[in-house]
């Protein structure tokens, strides 16, 4: 289970936990958004500023 503070391998931090669901924050771009605990490592940043580049290679 993730915690507050955890960081996944798209730069989004947990701020805080709500039982089964993570508030996350971008540490890119600092939007906020809201995730189920099972997807935290999966989970991207959705914004127009940084979303369309995470995860890639190029």
């Amino acid at each position: 289970m993730a915690a507050v503070g955890d960081v996944n391998l798209f730069g989004m931090r947990v701020v805080a936990v709500k039982g089964r669901t993570l508030d996350l924050e971008c540490q890119a771009c600092r939007t906020s958004g809201v995730a189920m605990a099972e997807e935290f490592q999966s989970t991207r940043c959705g914004s127009t500023r940084c979303g369309a580049t995470q995860g890639r290679t190029e």
